[in-house]
C-alpha cells in the first residue's frame, strides 16, 4: 500500500482507503467508485497517487461504455437568494 505522509493542509495523518470520487475533467463530471486514495483522518482531504490520477484520465479518454449514467440536479444559487 502507498505511504502518503502527513496532510499538507492540517498535518493530520493520511491513511489509505477506497472511496467514491467526483472527478471533473474538461468541464464534465465523472464519478468513480472504489478508488484507492489517501484520506486525511483529521480534515478529510483526499490524495491521489500519480498512477491513480493517470488511470482515471486514461479511462475518461478511452472508455466508450460506462457502468452507469446518472442525472445530476443543477441549481444557480445566486438567482434564488440575494447575498
Amino acid at each position: 500500500m502507498h505511504k502518503y505522509g502527513d496532510c499538507s493542509f492540517c498535518d493530520g495523518e493520511v491513511k489509505g482507503s477506497k472511496v467514491e470520487l467526483d472527478y471533473r475533467y474538461k468541464g464534465k463530471l465523472y464519478i468513480f467508485k472504489e478508488v484507492p486514495v489517501g484520506v486525511c483522518q483529521q480534515c478529510g482531504e483526499k490524495y491521489l497517487t500519480a498512477k491513480v490520477a493517470k488511470e482515471i484520465e486514461r479511462r475518461i479518454r478511452k472508455k466508450e461504455k460506462w457502468d452507469e449514467t446518472i442525472a445530476v440536479p443543477v441549481d444557480v444559487f445566486s438567482k434564488k437568494v440575494a447575498v
